[in-house]
């Protein structure tokens, strides 16, 4: 950490000491100043580029000018993005990277975890082509949302493929642990594209094996007002039938968390004003489902908790409630 620190303040001098004694604007970030005080480019930059070093950021950079508020804030962008690849390089010598979407050409869809058993999982993305050739695609995984530490093989797609679905089954998983995982699909030029963050959690060890439990997902909110929000979730209902899907939300987390302890059926759950309220999307669930539902009426700049949950009948006959866990979002001041 000493090292790289010690490096970035050596640079940032270097940057200051440039900025004093030429009155050129700066290049576009990682470009120079060449002996004719012209703009000489590196690594594919181009004056008039945003400076972009890391993923996460961009620092713009403004047209030439011989102002000297111009030449400073150039500078200071400059320097702010070579920050930020001073924090990447940290944090990837920390085992704690995990870079956000970048310009892929290419798109990725995360999709829900089918097949969960008790110690492994099957993952699932859908990857959009667009206008490339092929695709590199695979899973990162993890149990915390923050600290995706583990991939799947990398394995190359073509576009004349006839299915853009792809998945891979993890293994050697604990049992009754919650996971985390996302799909990554990478462009011929190895820029990366992200799905959303699943989640699911492995069966434990004593349940009875049977009969595959229908396979729950909250997804994330879309849309997000002042006073409405539109709400995502997905499930497969594997080895049983004639679910009932449904999303509860309100401002109380524990009321929305606890669902599926305190209640077996659908019917029994009161509604709270705005701690919890409740609304069934379908009544008849086989198979795959994914289901959308806007809700209305939020108090602004509120942080408000959803759960997407199935109802059926067990292996028993005995009704109970799966759900796909506590998702949240704040809406609009």
């Amino acid at each position: 950490m000493k090292q790289i620190l010690y490096v970035g303040l050596l640079l940032v001098a270097g940057f200051f000491l440039a900025g004093s004694t030429t009155t050129h604007a700066a290049c576009a970030y990682p470009g120079f100043l060449n002996s004719d005080g012209q703009c000489a480019v590196s690594y594919s930059a181009s004056v008039g580029a945003p400076y972009q070093y890391s993923n996460q950021f961009q620092y713009q950079y403004t047209a030439p000018s011989y102002r000297s508020d111009v030449l400073v804030q150039n500078y200071i962008n400059r320097l702010l993005a070579l920050l930020e690849r001073l924090y990447d390089l940290q944090a990837q010598l920390d085992g704690e990277y995990t870079p956000i979407s970048g310009r892929s050409a290419v798109d990725v869809t995360t999709r829900s975890a089918i097949d969960v058993r008790d110690d492994q999982a099957r993952l699932r993305g859908e990857v959009d082509f667009n206008r490339e050739d092929e695709a590199t695609v695979y899973f990162q995984w993890g149990e915390s949302r923050t600290r995706l530490n583990e991939e799947t093989t990398h394995i190359v797609l073509d576009e004349d493929d006839d299915d853009e679905d792809f998945s891979q089954v993890i293994t050697r998983l604990d049992d009754n642990e919650t996971y985390y995982f996302r799909a990554v699909a990478e462009d011929e030029r190895n820029r990366r594209d992200y799905g959303a963050i699943f989640r699911f959690r492995t069966d434990d060890d004593d349940h009875d094996d049977d009969d595959d439990y229908p396979d729950v997902e909250t997804g994330d909110a879309d849309d997000i007002t002042d006073d409405s929000a539109e709400i995502y979730g997905e499930v497969d209902m594997n080895d049983f039938n004639n679910g009932l899907a449904f999303f509860v939300w309100g401002e109380d987390e524990d009321q929305v968390a606890d669902i599926e302890d305190d209640y077996d059926e659908y019917r029994d759950i009161d509604e709270d004003g705005d701690d919890l309220q409740k609304t069934r999307v379908d009544t008849d669930v086989g198979g795959e489902l994914e289901a959308w539902a806007t809700i209305y009426g939020l108090d602004d700049d509120t942080r408000i908790y959803y759960n997407f949950c199935v109802e059926f009948e067990d292996e028993d006959d005995d009704e109970t409630i799966e759900c796909g866990g506590v998702e949240d979002f704040r809406t609009d001041d």
